[in-house]
Order: structure tokens, then sequence, then C-alpha cells
């Protein structure tokens, strides 16, 4: 049985779980040493039976726990070399910490198979993942991307589940507190996934064979979770799919442990 969870979702932090035949990988850690502790304790895992922690990149609200986390619990990380780089020259991991560059092609952390994917973001090196477990469900995280590349398409069709950007809506954006050149970045090619653009996609991929859709990475300023998951469902209701029925699709919690999802 595979297990997929988010711990922390959005701007202040993001963190979350993958794990299968008592293995587990965590994917970023953009919150305190302790929270993340203390998420993956409320599920009956054992930190130090982690087989590895995945870095998306190195933005604060991804690393922000990381160095403390790798002081008290000796996990191998892995991220583009970019990023890694990034990470040990700024004092983001301990000097002892156990640092490998993924392999673009995958590579398998304990029992799991990652295969990491590009994404557009203004990042040294930012990268989603695919987490093909033991029994072969795959379950992939994308967030933190100006649009959907063709490498980030390629490895989330046929996910069984995923954790997709939904950051803002384009008129809260546009009409919110954010000065322009704020805006601009958000909105541009290297930013975030709006509501529309994440919505548009949804429909290929539930015909794809993907049944759980976890919005994430939630704009606090220029969204709503029910705005992102009502935008979802309309483009998906007008396309024919039923929620309940053909997906299931939730907005992943900014601070707190979302549902567990088991494939």
């Amino acid at each position: 049985m595979a297990k997929f969870f988010t711990i922390a979702s959005g701007s202040s932090g993001n963190s979350s779980f993958v794990g299968a035949s008592g293995e587990g990988i965590l994917i970023d850690c953009g919150i305190s040493c302790r929270g993340i502790t203390s998420a993956l304790k409320n599920r009956g895992i054992d930190p130090d039976s982690l087989s590895g922690i995945l870095i998306t990149h190195e933005h604060i609200d991804h690393v922000r726990g990381l160095s403390v986390f790798l002081s008290h619990h000796s996990v191998p990380v892995y991220a583009s070399a970019p990023v890694l780089r990034y990470l040990s020259s700024n004092g983001l991991v301990p000097f002892n910490a156990v640092l490998n560059e993924i392999d673009e092609h995958g590579q398998l952390i304990g029992k799991m198979l990652v295969k990491p994917f590009r994404t557009s973001h203004d990042s040294v090196g930012s990268l989603g993942y695919s987490v093909i477990t033991p029994d072969e469900h795959r379950i992939s995280i994308c967030t933190d991307t100006g649009y959907l590349t063709d490498d980030a398409r390629e490895h989330l069709l046929k996910s069984e589940a995923v954790l997709i950007e939904a950051n803002y809506d384009n008129g809260m954006l546009d009409f919110g507190p954010y000065p322009y050149s704020l805006k601009r970045r958000i909105k541009g090619p290297s930013g975030h996934l709006s509501n529309t653009d994440c919505a548009a996609f949804l429909p290929e991929l539930v015909r794809s064979g993907t049944v759980h859709i976890v919005l994430g990475h939630i704009s606090k300023e220029n969204n709503t979770p029910d705005v992102a998951v009502q935008t979802c469902v309309a483009e998906l209701s007008m396309s024919g799919l039923r929620r309940g029925t053909d997906y299931i699709i939730f907005a992943a919690p900014r601070s707190e442990l979302s549902e567990n999802i088991l494939l």
C-alpha cells in the first residue's frame, strides 16, 4: 500500500510525504524541524526511517527546516546539482550532510524509484518529482512553476495521485495589494501556476488515470482553497468528468496535515 499526504503547503512553508512498504521519502523541508517531526510521528512514522529527502528548489519556504532536521536525523538529500551547491554554499545544510545529485533518468531511493522533471521557476535548478512505489503506484509533485513544461506533463500523466500547484486566482491577483513587479513575477513563465492554468490541464490528467488531485501552494493573499477547487471542478465538469466518481480533489491545508491518500 502506498501513502501520500502533505504536511504544509503554501508560501509560508512546504513539505509532503510519500511512503510504501515500510519506507518513506520526504519532499521539501519548508517548515520547522519540530513541525515536520511532529507531523510524521502523528502518522506513526519515525523520522529516522526516511530513505531520503527530495528538495524541489532552494527557496526558503521549501528548505527552512532542512538544516535543523538534518542535524537531528541523518537522512540523505537529493536535488539538482545547482540546488545542492546553493544549499551547501549558503549554510542551509550541515557540513556533514549527505548530498546527492538526483539522476535525471531516475534513481532508486530505498525501494522507490524517483523520476525528476524540470519545472519553470526563478530558481537555480527547480524540479518536480514522480515517485513510483514497489507495487507500481505513481505519485507526482509539481508546484512552483510558471507553466507546465512538456517534461512535467509527461511525468504527471498516468500518476494515480498528483500534488499540483493552483497558486493564484487571476482576478484576485490583478486587483490585490501586491506591487506590479511582484504580480508580473508571479504571472510570468518562471513564476507560479494559476487556478485557470491548473484547471485546464486536469481533464487530460484525469483521463490518463489520475484519481486523486491535491491542489497545493495556494496563495493566502491571491486565492482561497474554495476558489481554487471550484475553478478546477468547473473545468472538469465541462469536460464531462464527475467529482467523487471520476476523481477526488481537495486543497492541501496551508499549515496542517492533509488527509491520507492511500493507494
